[in-house]
């Protein structure tokens, strides 16, 4: 029995050694809070720039489009006029 009580001491000295200090734990939390300060205006102004590009990239697909649609529609409108120029010729 005497044996068991040394040993029961010796690991709660064990134990005791090996846990964290309350001076240990607050340091850690202040450098998880610090590191998130600093983290937080990187991520945020990263998230804007995504969003805006993202915006910006539906706009410029956009503005292609109509590009295209316009070029279409102007060889549309040259192919009427060519036709009615024929045609007042023709009379």
């Amino acid at each position: 029995m005497n044996e068991k009580e040394i040993l029961l001491d010796e690991v709660s000295k064990v134990i005791e050694e090996d846990s964290l200090s309350v001076s240990f734990v607050k340091n850690v939390v202040f450098a998880i809070i610090f590191s998130l300060a600093i983290l937080f205006p990187k991520i945020y102004i990263a998230n804007n720039i995504y969003t805006y590009s993202l915006k910006i990239n539906k706009l410029l697909n956009e503005y292609y489009s109509l590009k295209a649609e316009q070029f279409i529609l102007t060889s549309k409108i040259e192919k009427i006029k060519f036709k009615n120029r024929l045609q007042r010729l023709t009379f």
